[in-house]
């Protein structure tokens, strides 16, 4: 599938499908102006995946360029936005979870601390993200699951869920560095109260990610250059 009929048609509201009960089995990834790059050429992944925005700078872009009937709003898988909803829609309907993700373990940690905000959750394993694509598609086909939360970097997270979406019924969900962020913090919530409050997470990763910074001056202005034409050309 095209990048731009992808953006403009498989668009979904987390919220929405969880609140509804509408989920349907496949990849719900996120899409941001680095692993924009990468999936414009990945027909493979978008075919098969649904998508989210993720950061203001994109869902800016988004509303300007595409459909106005698209509800884009962000939609990050950390405890600020996503996370508290699909892990609070697993307990609520018992649905067995998998994490994928961090340097060795990270994903034990990571449970702990879930376990503690959901004590309902049903876990039925985990792996680092440090595996090769092989093996942590084996790992989370042997664990059989019904929810996996994938955290192994662009663009293997994005990769590793289109191809499990192709495997195997389930909902494979990409959620960054939430996992490996989360296991290393010093409480669950991994941004401080006044960052969220006044939406300031992008300036905080500036300061505590190094590599955060690099890949927005490096890759941001790219990716506008490529959207647009993408956008241009398909018109």
């Amino acid at each position: 599938m095209k990048i731009s009929k992808f953006l403009k048609t498989k668009y979904v509201d987390v919220k929405k499908l969880a609140n509804e009960n509408d989920f349907k089995p496949g990849a719900y990834i996120y899409v941001n102006p680095f692993n924009y790059l990468f999936l414009r050429k990945r027909s493979d992944i978008t075919d098969v995946a649904f998508y989210r925005s993720d950061g203001f700078y994109l869902i800016s872009v988004l509303k300007t360029f595409l459909p106005k009937s698209i509800n884009f709003y962000r939609q990050s898988f950390d405890m600020t936005s996503l996370a508290p909803i699909v892990f609070d829609y697993c307990q609520r309907n018992n649905l067995s979870v998998f994490i994928a993700g961090g340097k060795p373990g990270d994903a034990s940690k990571f449970k702990e601390r879930l376990s503690e905000r959901f004590p309902g959750l049903v876990w039925k394993g985990d792996t680092d993200g440090y595996k090769s694509e092989e093996e942590i598609i084996k790992c989370v086909l042997d664990a059989n699951a019904d929810v996996v939360i994938l955290g192994l970097g662009n663009i293997k997270q994005e990769s590793v869920a289109g191809r499990l979406a192709t495997l195997n019924k389930g909902l494979y969900f990409t959620c960054g560095a939430f996992i490996s962020q989360t296991a290393n913090s010093k409480t669950i919530d991994y941004y401080p109260g006044w960052v969220n409050k006044y939406n300031l997470r992008w300036l905080y990763r500036f300061f505590t990610e190094s590599h955060v910074i690099k890949r927005v001056v490096k890759y941001y202005p790219v990716f506008l250059v490529y959207f647009l034409k993408d956008i241009i050309k398909k018109q």
